[in-house]
């Protein structure tokens, strides 16, 4: 597509948004490590009816669109992102409905929670916790979006669980624009993987399926897995989370790594490398597989990073890692 022809699409697409769309908006501020260039067009959807507007406006006019949640696990291009950017900010939480009963006195209901795909997962969270709703409590302090959780299926290990374990089912806006309601397996969740990540559908919103329990057990485990992040991640920094994928223990037995690890902080850590900079971008002293931008880094200089960790566990440990944060616009 030419400039002119996208430099005419992207007004009719201006118009059709309204005054809150803006041109040129720079898109640092909106990510957690705050590196990226301008996207062309930019647009903050508050409403389910406004994020539908915006992707279906797009899609009839041809024009490329980027779905912006909470701005984690993304390293955004220098030179920014071409077409239409669109800030997820959609913030609704209700309780849908229960079901179950009382056993020897105790409420063991099943109980189901709506959340907008724009809904920050720490708010959500803590909304289950203090529900006395279990099923979340262990994805405290996660600082991206309900939608950007089910892309990703984000996790967490310690104890495990999966946001897609708790997913009951999910209206999305498919490639086609219809909207429609599908259950958990319509989205074959994997580790850090949807079936999201392969077509164009876009969450709008999710029901998760909850059990009752007692509220101060959830902050307990709740609490113990953010004392877990504070001790063995960095804090206050600016950061996209983790850079790269843990191997699988098919490749760590088959490698072999060091005791077996599938561990990528563990190989990052043990080639060398915590500390190293390129620029304003340093691999975290704390953890070795966060990049933290110490001031005014590029996206070209946390490239450069990945790549030195790459070639450095590739030649010192066999192993080839494979990025968890998403490249996305032009470097």
């Amino acid at each position: 597509m030419g400039k002119k022809t996208m430099d005419e699409k992207l007004k009719k697409l201006k118009n059709i948004l309204g005054e809150k769309a803006k041109e040129n908006e720079p898109l640092g501020r909106y990510t957690t490590l705050k590196i990226g260039g301008p996207a062309d067009l930019f647009f903050d959807a508050k409403t389910i009816d406004e994020l539908t507007e915006a992707i279906t406006s797009a899609r009839k006019l041809g024009i490329p669109y980027f779905m912006l949640g909470g701005g984690t696990n993304i390293l955004i291009g220098d030179r920014g992102i071409r077409g239409l950017v669109i800030k997820n900010s959609t913030d609704r939480i209700a309780i849908a409905g229960a079901k179950g009963k009382f056993e020897g006195g105790e409420n063991k209901s099943t109980v189901y929670v709506e959340a907008d795909s724009g809904v920050i997962m720490n708010k959500l969270v803590r909304f289950t916790i203090e529900e006395g709703l279990g099923g979340l409590e262990m994805q405290l302090g996660l600082p991206g979006t309900v939608g950007g959780a089910m892309y990703m299926n984000s996790k967490w290990t310690q104890p495990e669980g999966y946001v897609g374990d708790a997913v009951y089912q999910a209206t999305i806006l498919n490639g086609k624009n219809e909207v429609k309601v599908v259950p958990r397996s319509y989205f074959q969740f994997g580790y850090d993987k949807s079936i999201l990540q392969e077509i164009p559908d876009v969450v709008l919103r999710v029901v998760f399926i909850l059990k009752r329990e007692p509220k101060e057990k959830l902050w307990e485990v709740a609490n113990s897995v953010m004392a877990y992040r504070r001790g063995t991640q960095p804090q206050g920094v600016k950061s996209p989370g983790c850079t790269f994928r843990n191997i699988s223990k098919s490749e760590a037995m088959s490698v072999p790594t060091p005791n077996h690890t599938t561990s990528a902080g563990f190989l990052i850590d043990h080639a060398g490398l915590k500390g190293t900079r390129v620029g304003d971008a340093q691999i975290s002293p704390v953890h070795a597989n966060f990049i933290v931008n110490l001031g005014s880094s590029s996206a070209s200089d946390v490239v450069k990073l990945i790549e030195i960790i790459r070639a450095k566990v590739k030649q010192q440990f066999g192993v080839t890692l494979k990025e968890e944060i998403v490249r996305v616009g032009e470097f």
